[in-house]
């Protein structure tokens, strides 16, 4: 998908002149690239999912404070559903571009619905803690060999 950079807003000076609040950018919105469909990578319905923008996995965050992730994930078929019960997703982070080591960070809890869902709709707040890094998705407790569709975003404050 892309990532959309927000800059502060101009306000107008005495003079009618406009200058710029702060120059540097105060948020900045990564929409993860889209999977078309991911397939459990074993008989428990377990997978992991890099998160990529515009295939590149590492993403920038040294002018930020804050990053906001929020993620869907659903069966394309209609015919299926998400135990919430079952269900697990959390969020892996690596700092160092130079190994492949990977930090878990948080379990994404579900936003439940009042009735049934057909889908795992989380979101979590974390603080940066890298001036770079690059992010993977790892599920567990889904159907197993089941085809699941999820999208992702991050947005990131000052």
């Amino acid at each position: 998908m892309g990532v959309i950079n927000r800059k502060p807003p101009t306000r107008a000076t005495a003079a009618g002149k406009g200058s710029s609040v702060n120059p540097a950018l105060r948020s900045r919105l990564v929409l993860f690239d889209a999977t078309p469909e991911i397939f459990a990578t074993d008989n428990q319905g377990s997978f992991t999912l890099p998160l990529t923008v515009a295939g590149n996995p590492r993403i920038a965050m040294n002018a930020y404070d804050e990053v906001r992730l929020v993620f869907s994930l659903w069966h394309p078929s209609t015919q299926r559903s998400i135990d919430l019960d079952r269900a697990y997703v959390e969020l892996q982070a690596s700092f160092d571009p130079e190994e492949d080591h990977w930090t878990r960070l948080a379990e994404i809890e579900p936003v439940v619905p009042p009735y049934a869902s057909d889908s795992f709709d989380g979101w979590i707040v974390l603080p940066v803690l890298a001036s770079s890094g690059a992010f993977t998705l790892s599920g567990a407790g889904f159907e197993p060999r089941a085809r699941l569709q999820i999208r992702g975003s991050a947005y990131f404050v000052s």
